[in-house]
């Protein structure tokens, strides 16, 4: 049998294996749910969102296999509901002998890659490129006998050639290394050119018919959150008590530690930080709603020369809540193990002609539509986590200035910095973005 479905195989008897394990904890988790009104821990619930997507890709590559060896008998999507269902799957695909037409199976990955469309440019010239020579080799295949078949069938049978790793980009095997993620674009910038595979590396490439997440799963609740969540964080601007200023991670870290002066109280917690010296947007903890406060102007200028350009960046962090920061500050936290979970950017005070907009890759639901200023993008509350961002400048203003970011990710740290819609984060790594520093400067 050949090496796709020995792999579908394996990632079969992969989640079969993990089934005993996982299966115990959900029913000793509805079990306390019951008895005790327990919450479903929120690595379970990972776990459980991480199983879901699995089986769906196993279920999608299974099915798309079938087709391609002409599998009789193979039942809709719609009625494929268990792990037992795919090994039936399978095993039709093992009975059949593995018997394919070669060049069904070549033109399957040209298809797809004739599928593509750009997200933002419906007729982005260097993806119109490459098409036009797709469509070449397309009717070369269509046209030629298994005797004199072009070299690229061979390398597209064994998945060694460009187009292959190029499709690999836009879907990514969630267990890729770093290393051969990067060895793959430098394969395919080499093949296709570097704006067709950035565009295709950032997420900026679909398949026709492929809906984006909805708007509902990347933005913040319209509902209010629910009781009981992280402590509210008030500014008491004033206070005669004076309190050593700390820095936001020891700030998080002490937020994290405090317990209920009272259980049985029904009254939110209110733990209560120092006011400063500065604008005292600066140093409250921004409301639940993407409505920045005002911070006052720092310098002023014709036509822009000489401001500073101010930033209000408010993000949502895992168990913490809603945070605001500003330009050049370390917005998140560092070696706490705490997900980003949403964030909102403004330019503060505005600079006629200049905007900003920005993008996140969502655990589970990959690239968000871009968004605009003071708009979440993320999903507050949720427990998924942002693995990755983009940033980039709008407006007629926007060429006289750069933006430049970085983020601190899980076990890899900070990052380089990157600017101007450059993609910064893992996609497909499963590793959550902690932490992030903007600044936008004037050239």
């Amino acid at each position: 049998m050949n090496v796709d479905h020995q792999q579908l195989q394996q990632q079969l008897n992969h989640l079969k294996d993990r089934l005993p394990a996982l299966s115990s904890r959900l029913s000793q988790a509805a079990v306390e749910l019951k008895e005790a009104g327990v919450p479903l821990d929120e690595r379970l619930s990972e776990q459980l969102i991480a199983y879901r997507q699995e089986f769906a890709g196993l279920k999608s590559r299974a099915i798309e296999l079938a087709k391609t060896y002409s599998v009789p008998g193979v039942v809709a999507p719609t009625q494929i509901s268990s792990l037992h269902d795919i090994q039936g799957i399978l095993h039709a695909i093992a009975r059949s002998g593995g018997q394919v037409n070669e060049s069904q199976k070549a033109l399957y990955y040209i298809d797809r890659f004739l599928s593509l469309t750009h997200r933002d440019q419906p007729h982005f010239a260097p993806l119109e490129e490459a098409k036009v020579k797709a469509r070449e080799l397309r009717h070369i295949i269509l046209n030629s006998s298994p005797s004199n078949f072009p070299p690229d069938v061979p390398a597209l049978l064994s998945g060694q050639h460009p187009c292959c790793a190029f499709l690999s980009l836009i879907e990514p095997d969630t267990n890729i290394a770093d290393e051969e993620w990067e060895r793959m674009l430098d394969f395919c910038g080499r093949a296709f050119g570097k704006p067709l595979t950035l565009a295709a590396s950032r997420g900026k490439l679909l398949f026709s018919g492929t809906v984006t997440a909805p708007a509902p799963t990347v933005t913040a609740p319209t509902a209010p959150p629910p009781p009981r969540r992280s402590p509210e964080m008030v500014v008491i601007a004033g206070s005669t008590e004076f309190i050593e200023p700390t820095d936001t991670e020891a700030e998080v870290e002490r937020l994290l530690s405090q317990q209920p002066s009272s259980p049985g109280s029904n009254l939110p917690d209110v733990i209560i930080l120092p006011s400063s010296d500065e604008s005292p947007s600066r140093s409250q903890i921004a409301p639940p709603n993407p409505n920045f406060a005002p911070t006052s102007a720092k310098m002023s200028g014709l036509s822009g020369v000489g401001i500073e350009v101010g930033l209000n960046v408010l993000v949502h962090i895992e168990r913490v809540g809603d945070h605001q920061f500003h330009e050049h500050e370390f917005a998140g936290t560092r070696g706490k193990a705490l997900r980003l979970e949403a964030f909102a950017l403004e330019i503060k005070p505005p600079i006629p002609g200049l905007g900003i907009r920005y993008l996140a890759h969502i655990q589970g639901s990959g690239d968000t539509p871009w968004v605009t200023e003071g708009e979440w993008v993320g999903a507050r509350g949720s427990g998924l986590r942002i693995e990755g961002l983009a940033i980039e400048l709008s407006g007629p203003e926007a060429p006289n200035y750069a933006v430049y970011y970085k983020a601190h990710i899980e076990r890899v740290g900070d990052t380089q910095e990157f600017s101007n819609g450059e993609f910064c984060g893992r996609r497909g790594m499963g590793l959550r973005v902690e932490g992030m520093e903007i600044h936008i400067d004037r050239k």
